[in-house]
C-alpha cells in the first residue's frame, strides 16, 4: 500500500511539472517569440518594400495617436522659435495665431509621417525616427520663404476646398505675416533646414539588426509589450520605444515613442 501511494505521488509530481513546463513555454511562445518573429515580419516588410505586408503588422491609426505628443511638441517648438525672432512671443495674438496655425502642421505631418510608404523611406535612409520625424517638421512648418511665405498647411482628412495658408490664417488674426514669420529669420529658427529634402540617405552601410538592439523590454499591460530599440547594437539607449499590442488575434505594433 505503501508503495502504491509513494507511486502515485511521484506520478503526480512528474505529471505537474510537466505541465509546469508546458505553461511556461507557451508563456515565452506569447511573450517573446511571437512578438519577435512579429518585429522580424515587419523589419523584413520594410526591406522588401511591402506595404501590403506593413498594413497588416501595424496599426496606423494608434501609432499616430502615440506620436502626436511629440509631434506637437516639436511643431511648437518651431513655431515659438519663429515668433521669438520677431518679438511675437507670448500674448493673445500669439496665442490665437498658435491655436490656429499648430493644429493643422500637426495634422499634416502625422499625416504624412505614419503611412508604410514613409516607414519605408525611413528604414531605406538610414536615420532615426527622430532624424526623420524633425526633418519633416521643418519642412512642413517652415519651407525656404519661412513659415508665412508660402506652407499650405493640410491635415490629413482635408481636401484640396479646405486648405487654409498661414498667412490667410494671420490676416485673420491681424496679423502681418510677412514681417511676423518670413524671410530669414523663420529659415535660421529652423536651424537652416527649411527647404531641405526630409530624407536624405546616410552615407555609408545601413545598419543591421538583432537581439543586441533591443535595449528594453517590459510587459505594458497583459496584452501589451514595450521595446526599446537602438540602430547602434553598442549603443546602451533606445532611440525609439516601440509598443506592441496583441490584436485581432496577432501582435502588432500600436505605438512608437522616439527618445530625445
Amino acid at each position: 500500500m505503501a508503495r502504491s501511494r509513494s507511486g502515485t505521488s511521484v506520478a503526480s509530481l512528474l505529471k505537474m511539472r510537466s505541465l509546469g513546463s508546458l505553461g511556461f513555454a507557451a508563456v515565452v511562445a506569447f511573450y517573446v517569440a511571437w512578438p519577435l518573429y512579429a518585429g522580424y515580419d515587419i523589419k523584413s516588410s520594410l526591406d522588401g518594400h511591402n506595404v501590403e505586408a506593413l498594413n497588416a503588422r501595424v496599426d496606423f491609426a494608434s501609432v499616430r495617436t502615440s506620436l502626436k505628443p511629440s509631434v506637437t511638441a516639436k511643431v511648437d517648438k518651431v513655431v515659438s522659435d519663429a515668433l521669438r525672432k520677431t518679438g511675437t512671443v507670448g500674448g493673445a495674438i500669439a496665442d490665437r495665431f498658435k491655436a490656429q496655425v499648430m493644429p493643422r502642421i500637426v495634422d499634416g505631418v502625422l499625416a504624412t509621417l505614419v503611412t508604410p510608404e514613409m516607414m519605408i523611406r525611413i528604414h531605406a535612409s538610414g536615420r532615426s525616427l527622430k532624424e526623420a520625424l524633425d526633418g519633416l517638421v521643418f519642412e512642413r512648418a517652415s519651407q525656404t520663404q519661412g513659415i508665412g511665405g508660402g506652407l499650405m498647411i493640410v491635415s490629413g482628412d482635408e481636401t484640396q476646398a479646405g486648405r487654409s495658408r498661414i498667412e490667410e490664417i494671420a490676416g485673420a488674426l491681424g496679423i502681418d505675416s510677412k514681417k511676423a514669420l518670413g524671410g530669414a529669420g523663420a529659415q535660421d529658427a529652423a536651424g537652416g533646414a527649411a527647404g531641405t529634402a526630409v530624407l536624405p540617405a546616410k552615407s555609408g552601410p545601413l545598419p543591421k539588426y538583432g537581439l543586441g538592439n533591443i535595449k528594453h523590454f517590459s510587459l505594458n499591460g497583459p496584452l501589451g509589450l514595450s521595446i526599446g530599440v537602438s540602430r547602434d547594437a553598442a549603443g546602451r539607449k533606445p532611440e525609439v520605444t516601440a509598443d506592441l499590442s496583441f490584436v485581432d488575434g496577432s501582435w502588432k505594433l500600436t505605438g512608437l515613442t522616439p527618445e530625445d
